[in-house]
Parts: structure tokens; C-alpha cells; sequence
């Protein structure tokens, strides 16, 4: 090549990197704005919001003054508003977002409030400058790994031994403290939290987290569409969605500024967590709901327009042509009193949200089946379900809860709660794990209910033995009594092995969910997964409800290496890897488990029960007559 043509490719590589550079730098946020710098006390201007419907209205603003370094390094504006609408219900949850013009310039949007019972409605405004940073941040879009909470192994342990007393409110509340709003002077302005097809009642015990985030609960309506919709533009109300459909959950705010199909809105974030692809809706404001504590919006959501793209301290910025990815699911009720109903709802799909989405599938769950049991009179509930991945596998599973009894009183809608606790935990198992897990394309379940309890207590089990010789035959004698005082009786008979050491034998004899956790104490490493199909393994292993499980265990000198049992190791081996448990990976083998067996019934079964069974050395001849010596 000559130095002519080296010349001209040079120049064209120069002169497309420059028109490259050219094109990017004019993807700016072309608005007129009043910078920060140029704000001063006594400055009037004007915001906008919406009070009812779609109705875009005004509303006054006096600046007071500036408060510096309210966050690191960021200032906010602080406001005093005013107007008719103001007067009457002062800084509403919802406003957060609402964009605040003083001479026709954008200064940045309302986001904080002081206080409650206040006698001026004071405000914070989010200056524009540290809104724009955000949206700068999506156009050079990190790949964050967003915190995870620790809650692999709790899933793990409700999924196989069922959800202990406030599980779901600490796992909640750890995400919560995790997400608390910043500041003392002022507040950012409540997001309210709209659900709508969900009973109050059931999120009660989390208004206290849901507050430390900057949530209000409030009621909300499901999305009717009106004949026309307006477009999104400065001042509307929207969305960020977290359920939707039959049951929905949402957080709103305010639209501060439009540009070719972004947005951005709120004024401050709503969870903090960067970079995100979360549904984002229009919404209708139903109506404002006056309070001296703090008026709230109540809004319906009307239908999802994009993606909410990053989620930052001074607000959100959303993408009206980027679709959000949603986990559809679909619930079939059958009762023989209520005849068939179906739900269908959809849930937020994004890394950042896995550890929520878990919690908020638990609600609508148990919001669906009680309203479509339409009473809370005891009953039992069969359950089945699929996962589906969309590499083509199905997580099948399916089992049987009915109320329990505590102080001899039935629990109604106690068995909701398990099953819930159970697909909910099931989902939280595959979001949460740090393995490369396949994306979920859809969930279906199917729910019968049939009314009263069918629980069945473990009452007695005996042997017909107390003391066995290897090579003999043991007979087991199980008695258990439903909650009407009913007897069921079971035999099972069991060849004790012939390399069964003398020692004592321990025959557990119990429902699933308590020989699991008998054997989670012994092995804790067992129950770890190491790769994404030993994780479904795990879930796959689960032990039903409406089984009885038997283990005969023998005692053992080995140890556990991981999930790994060593069994009947030698003393020389064990002294030398006994001496190395001190970095964890190494445990005492306590027992083992040599026969193992199941009972089937139709009944949810409770209780454990335990005996001891002495094995002796086997009687031999002083010495043994072989063929052919006589």
C-alpha cells in the first residue's frame, strides 16, 4: 500500500470516529434548565402534578433558600409550595418527581418534605444537574452485580422443612434496612404503594419496612383503561411495577421531564439499586387522600410503557422503548363448594429485584387462595406446580397441607400459608443462588381445596424386639390418630443387616419436614449446594407431607468430609483427618442411616417419634466344619 492510500484511510478512520463522537455528544437532554448555580432565595416559580385523573395541575413555588451538602457533595433546593390544592392536602405522597420551572426553566423536581403536621408545606427540590447524572449513567450502563442478602440456605431449609415463625418478615426486614432512605432535616417524600386485589391485613406486619424505605401503603384499583390515554409528559403519574394483574403492587411518583421516549422521575430513588430493567407504568390517579400525618395519592395503574433503567439517589430514569422481562403465573383453584377460578398476575424479572420477588409472590399467593376459597373455615389443600425454565426443564412439585392445631385450636389458613411459603421459597431458591441459573418462563399452579382437616398425628411405635443379633428380622408397629381420634395402624418388618455392627440402633419414625431437620443437625454441608443441578437436586428430594419416614441409623466413628460421609474409618485414618476439623470442612459422624422406608397416606402427617434397639454380637461355633474335612 502507498503512502496516498495509508494517507486517505487514516483520514476516513479519523473522520468516522469523529462524526461518532459528534453523534453521542448531541445525545444530551436538550431542555432549557436553571443550573443550581444561578438559584437564589426569593426566586418564584411554578411545579405540576396530578391531583385527580389525568389532569396535569400547578401549583406555586418560593425558594428559600439553599441547603449544601444535604447528601455528599449534593445540595438541594429548599422550597416553600403553594396553591388551592396545596393548602388542602400540603406535600402529597406521589408528588415525589413533580417538576418545579422558574422562568420557564427546569430547576429539577420536588423529592422531600418536612416532617408531618406541618403548618407551611416546606419542600425539598431535587436539583436538575443531579437528576441528568442519572441519566448520563445509563449511557455508560454498568453491569453491576447487584448485593445479594445471605438467603440461599434459609430458602433452602423453608423449601424442604417449611418457613419457621417470621421468616419472611426478617428476610424482608433485612432488605429493608439494606434500602433505608438517607437524610434527618428532610425526608424523600413517601412513594406510595399501591396494591390492589390484596387484603391490607396481609401486609400489616411489614408497614414498618415498607416505611423505612419510603413506602405509604395504600389502597389502590385495578387497570381499567380509560377511551384515551395522554401521553406521559412533565408532571404525570407513574409507576415503577412490581406485581400486576389480578393482584398488583406498585410504587408511583411523578414524571419531572420527557426527552425523545426517556424519562425521568421521582427526584430519588425508590430501592437504590443502580442499574435495573423494571416494568414502568402509567398511571391514573384516582384521588388524593387528605391526612395531617401526610396526604397520599391512590392510584390505578393503567398499563406498562417501558423500563424503568436505573433506579440512583437523585431519581430514576426510565426508557419508553425498552420492555421489561416478567415471570408470568397462572393459579387454578378448584373446590367442590366454590366451584373453578383462575388468577393470572405478573411478576418483575430482574437480578436486582431477586430477593424481593420471593416475598411479593407469597402475598398474591395467599391473597388469590383466600379469596378464591371465599371463607377461612379449616381445610386441606392439595398443590401442584411447575417452573418453567426456559432451557426447556420443569421443577415439578406438588404435596398436601392442611391446618395445623396450636393450644387446641385450629390455625384456618395456616395451610395457605405453607403452600405459599413452599412455591414462594422454590422461587427464592432459584433467583438468590450464585450459580448460573436458567431464566424462569413461566409458573402454573393448581390448588384443590377440600374442606376440614385431614391431620394425622404420630400417637405410638413399638418393636417386638428390644435387642436383635445381625441377619435378624425386626417387625415395627406404627399407630397414628387423626384429629377426630381415629386409628390408623401400620407393620413393617425389616432384615437387620448382616455387617451390623453390636452397638445400639436409632429407628426414627416421623413426618418429612422433621427427619429433614434431624438430618440437616447431623449434616449441615450435605444440604450446600455445589452447582446449579445439584441445587435441583436438593429441591427435587423433598419430602411430602402426607408421608410417614422411617430411618433405622446406626452408630458410626467417622466423619463428615463436606457432604461427604466417611463411615467406619479406621483409627489411624480418623485420628489423622479428626486432627484437621478445625477449618470447618471436617465434622464427627455420629450415625448413618442402614435402612430407610416410607409409608404413603392421605393424611397430613405431624409429630416424630424415636426408639433404641440393641444389636448384639452374633453367636458363632468355637470352629466352624468345613466340606470335605470329614
Amino acid at each position: 500500500m502507498d503512502m496516498e492510500a495509508i494517507v486517505k484511510c487514516i483520514t476516513i478512520i479519523i473522520l468516522a470516529f469523529g462524526l461518532n463522537t459528534l453523534g453521542r455528544a448531541t445525545e444530551e437532554w436538550t431542555r432549557p434548565i436553571l443550573p443550581l448555580s444561578q438559584v437564589r432565595p426569593g426566586m418564584a416559580g411554578i411545579g405540576k402534578t396530578v391531583f385527580y385523573g389525568d389532569k396535569i395541575e400547578e401549583f406555586n413555588v418560593e425558594v428559600l433558600d439553599i441547603a449544601g451538602n444535604y447528601y455528599p457533595q449534593l445540595d438541594i433546593i429548599v422550597a416553600k409550595v403553594s396553591g388551592n390544592k396545596v393548602e388542602k392536602y400540603g406535600i402529597v405522597s406521589g408528588m415525589s418527581g413533580s417538576p418545579v420551572y422558574i422562568d420557564g426553566k427546569l430547576v429539577g423536581a420536588l423529592a422531600f418534605r418536612f416532617g408531618s403536621f406541618q403548618t407551611e408545606p416546606i419542600g425539598g427540590i431535587m436539583p436538575i444537574e443531579y437528576m441528568l447524572q442519572v441519566f448520563q449513567k445509563e449511557r455508560v450502563r454498568e453491569q453491576d452485580t447487584p448485593a445479594r442478602i445471605s438467603s440461599l440456605p434459609q430458602y433452602i431449609e423453608t423449601v424442604l422443612c417449611g418457613a419457621k415463625d417470621g421468616f419472611w418478615l426478617e428476610l424482608f426486614d433485612g432488605f429493608a434496612k439494606s434500602r433505608q432512605h438517607l437524610g434527618t432535616t428532610f425526608t424523600p417524600i413517601h412513594a406510595p404503594l399501591s396494591t390492589s386485589g390484596i387484603n391490607p391485613r396481609l401486609l400489616a406486619d411489614f408497614k414498618p419496612a415498607f416505611s423505612s424505605m419510603g413506602f405509604e401503603l395504600v389502597p389502590g384499583s385495578k387497570n381499567i383503561l380509560p377511551d384515551s390515554i395522554p401521553p406521559l409528559q412533565p408532571g404525570s403519574a407513574v409507576c415503577q411495577v412490581l406485581v400486576s394483574g389480578d393482584m398488583s403492587i406498585e410504587g408511583s411518583g411523578t414524571v419531572t421531564d420527557v426527552f425523545d421516549n426517556k424519562i425521568l422521575a421521582f427526584g430519588h430513588y425508590v430501592f437504590n439499586l443502580g442499574p435495573v430493567n423494571l416494568p414502568l407504568g402509567r398511571a391514573r390517579v384516582l384521588t388524593t387522600l387528605p391526612s395531617l400525618m401526610g396526604s397520599s395519592k391512590m392510584i390505578s395503574l393503567l398499563d406498562i410503557v417501558g423500563s424503568v433503567r436505573q433506579d440512583r439517589m437523585s431519581g430514576i430514569y426510565g426508557d419508553l422503548d425498552k420492555q421489561p422481562k416478567m415471570i408470568p403465573v397462572t393459579l387454578t383453584l378448584n373446590s367442590a363448594a366454590d366451584g373453578e377460578s383462575r388468577y393470572f398476575f405478573k411478576m418483575a424479572d430482574d437480578y436486582s429485584m431477586n430477593n424481593l420477588t420471593p416475598f411479593y409472590l407469597r402475598i398474591a399467593l395467599i391473597q388469590a387462595m383466600t379469596a378464591g376459597r371465599l371463607a377461612e373455615s379449616p381445610a386441606t389443600i392439595s398443590l401442584e406446580g411447575s417452573i418453567h425454565l426456559q432451557d426447556g426443564r420443569r421443577i415439578k412439585f406438588n404435596d398436601m397441607f392442611s391446618a395445623r392445631k396450636r393450644l387446641g385450636y385450629s390455625e384456618p389458613g395456616a395451610e395457605i400459608n405453607a403452600a405459599s411459603d413452599l412455591v414462594s421459597a422454590l422461587l427464592g431458591v432459584l433467583l438468590v443462588n450464585n450459580f448460573q441459573e436458567q431464566p424462569i418462563e413461566k409458573m402454573d399452579l393448581k390448588i384443590d381445596f377440600a374442606p376440614a382437616e385431614r391431620i394425622a398425628s404420630l400417637h405410638s411405635i413399638r418393636q417386638d424386639k428390644t435387642t436383635v443379633s445381625p441377619g435378624d428380622s425386626l417387625t415395627l408397629n406404627i399407630h397414628i390418630k387423626d384429629e377426630e381420634n381415629n386409628d390408623r395402624r401400620y407393620q413393617k418388618i425389616y432384615k437387620i443387616p448382616e455387617k451390623c455392627k453390636p452397638g445400639r440402633l436409632l429407628i426414627l419414625v416421623s413426618n418429612g419436614a422433621t427427619m429433614t431437620q434431624y438430618e440437616m443437625a447431623l449434616n449441615r454441608q450435605k444440604f450446600i449446594p455445589v452447582s446449579y443441578d445439584h441445587l435441583l437436586q436438593l429441591v427435587d428430594s423433598r419430602r411430602k407431607n402426607d408421608k410417614i419416614y422411617i430411618q433405622i441409623r446406626m452408630q458410626d466413628n467417622g466423619l463428615l468430609l463436606k457432604d461427604k460421609e466417611l463411615s467406619s474409618l479406621p483409627p489411624s485414618v480418623l485420628s489423622i483427618m479428626d486432627s484437621r476439623r478445625s477449618n470447618g470442612e471436617i465434622g464427627k459422624l455420629r450415625d448413618r442411616v442402614i435402612i430407610e422406608d416410607v409409608i404413603p397416606t392421605d393424611l397430613y402427617i405431624s409429630g416424630a417419634k424415636r426408639l433404641f434397639v440393641n444389636v448384639k454380637q452374633k453367636k458363632t461355633l468355637p470352629f466352624e466344619i468345613q466340606r470335605g474335612d470329614l
